[in-house]
């Protein structure tokens, strides 16, 4: 799996847009490491729709049902940031703007998971993924919140038997 289920990726305004490809164009051609493009590149684009979650893993779910908040949960890439930043980065040829904005936004979308779901490479081996209601497990930072009138009732009313 390299993109989570019910993926709904961001999609940046005209402006963005121009800005974020310009900043690739630099980047793509630029005689520094993958690692610093990636990096250059993820900053340029973060916004508070960076890193939405759209799923939840039922070990995750059973967690938060467990200790009614999310201490210990991750934020997980189906696939991980280093892939995607090779696909843009390690071609001959440049994506298009198109081509550059679907394909990192795609792949900018996480899901819930355990620390033991995202300590190891991929996403095969993670628990069954659970679509998201849109706006939930945000909190304006990177850090995931479990509210008590929000995320809670919605993760105690599923069916996780």
């Amino acid at each position: 799996m390299t993109v989570h289920p019910n993926n709904r990726p961001h999609i940046v305004d005209s402006k963005t847009s121009e800005f974020l490809f310009d900043i690739y164009t630099i980047l793509f051609s630029a005689p520094v490491n993958l690692r610093t493009k990636q990096r250059t590149f993820e900053t340029a684009a973060d916004s508070r729709d960076s890193w939405r979650v759209v799923s939840v893993s039922t070990a995750a779910l059973q967690h938060i049902k467990k200790n009614k908040n999310a201490r210990g949960l991750q934020r997980g890439h189906a696939l991980s940031r280093m892939e995607r930043a090779k696909y843009l980065f390690e071609r001959t040829i440049a994506l298009t703007q198109k081509e550059l904005l679907n394909y990192f936004f795609e792949h900018d979308t996480v899901a819930l998971v355990t620390k033991g779901e995202n300590a190891k490479q991929g996403s095969d081996h993670w628990s069954s993924l659970v679509p998201v209601p849109e706006g939930f497990f945000t909190g304006g930072s990177f850090s995931i919140y479990v509210r008590k009138k929000k995320e809670l009732p919605w993760v105690e009313q599923l069916n996780l038997d």
